[in-house]
């Protein structure tokens, strides 16, 4: 008889661990002779001996099977599943590593003339996690050191104005308080003079909006004193700022509210001229620590060309965000469209420009208006 030998294929696989684990492992081999022919539809018999620490290590396990192999030559086997005398059970997986030695008999009997051994790796080891898992009742009263709970293993941190007293024990449980003094998140202040302002204690993110003040409205006049009467112009809008700021308590700004432009005066008639018409003054500019927002300039007076010379927009802002109107003598910002802004009165986006004034025959019909001054708003974000 020619001699045959076996090679394995695949392996061991324990099923689901989600229930009752079968306590059983698959062993598959391909049976061939000698000369690599498959032995197909064979009656082989098969020992199966589980040995523990080494190749050569003690046998915590062994079983036989009479089986037959396909027509591709395979033999599938479940390990568990044969004939013994021992538990398959009751071994303990923990103690490893473990090794599978292999016997056949390609006659059918217990004459066994092809061995081999090979290490089980990792996956028979999850009949050692269901019996771990199996080892605990699911009652906390069973397990022993039990750490001792009183409430305060969870721990709070205080962010930014908030204050957490306690230690979290049921004798004193935290005590979580907000220290708001007054300024709650998107309260808003006003200032409209110059000062030097400081963070309250609560406030660690501030928006700031500033605004420019505008010029005052020119006189007005009669250009190369003569007849032909000439309306002053408008003043300039102001510019517009806009910045956020992380701040601390107490930090300190310089603010500095620009004043409105004055108004200018209307000429007055001495035969044969008209005299003394006069430009509106600038409007200053506003700052916020280094933010700036630029006033605008004053109209000129009518006698200063023979058109109504309007004043110019504060433009030279200094910001995160800067506009300014693109119609000099308007109060309506219209550059940064849909930017949230605040509304104050009628200053709309920008401060209100001073209107110049109007001769006609020889009466005033309106007298020039000054420019209105700038302004901050300080919005508190946290």
């Amino acid at each position: 008889m020619k001699k045959l030998f076996s090679f394995v294929l695949a392996l061991f696989i324990a099923t689901s661990l989600l229930a009752q684990s079968p306590q059983k492992l698959t062993y598959q081999a391909v049976i061939r002779d000698a000369s690599g022919k498959l032995m197909q539809g064979g009656n082989i018999g098969v020992k199966l001996t589980i040995l523990q620490g080494s190749t050569t290590g003690t046998a915590v396990y062994t079983e036989t099977h009479n089986a037959t192999t396909n027509a591709n030559g395979l033999v599938s086997l479940e390990i568990g599943g044969g004939t013994t005398t021992g538990n398959f059970a009751d071994i303990d997986w923990s103690i490893g590593p473990f090794f599978l030695k292999t016997e056949t008999d390609p006659a059918g009997g217990t004459n066994y003339s092809i061995t081999g051994v090979s290490q089980l790796l990792s996956v028979p080891y999850a009949l050692y996690s269901q019996k771990a898992a199996n080892g605990f009742s699911g009652d906390y009263n069973d397990l022993t050191n039990k750490p001792v709970t009183d409430g305060s293993e969870t721990k709070i941190q205080a962010g930014n104005n908030i204050t957490v007293t306690g230690n979290g024990t049921i004798p004193t449980p935290y005590v979580i308080n907000s220290n708001n003094n007054g300024y709650p998140a998107n309260n808003k202040i006003v200032i409209t003079s110059s000062q030097s302002w400081n963070v309250p204690s609560s406030v660690s993110k501030i928006k700031v909006e500033l605004w420019g003040a505008s010029g005052g409205g020119g006189g007005a006049g009669a250009y190369s004193y003569s007849y032909n009467l000439n309306n002053g112009g408008d003043g300039g809008s102001g510019g517009f700022s806009g910045q956020e700021f992380d701040v601390v308590p107490n930090q300190q700004f310089t603010v500095v509210i620009g004043s409105g432009g004055y108004a200018g005066t209307n000429a007055t008639y001495y035969y044969p001229n008209w005299y003394g018409d006069t430009n509106g003054g600038n409007g200053g500019d506003s700052w916020f620590g280094g933010m700036k927002a630029a006033g605008g300039t004053g109209g000129k007076r009518g006698s200063y060309a023979t058109t109504t010379q309007h004043g110019t927009q504060g433009t030279a802002n200094i910001g995160t965000i800067t506009g300014y109107s693109d119609i000099p003598n308007d109060n309506i910002l219209d550059v940064f469209q849909g930017l949230e802004r605040s509304y104050i009165a009628d200053r709309t986006l920008t401060s209100r420009p001073g209107k110049g004034g109007a001769l006609i025959s020889g009466y005033s019909t309106s007298i020039p208006t000054a420019g209105e001054g700038g302004c901050a708003v300080i919005t508190f974000w946290e």
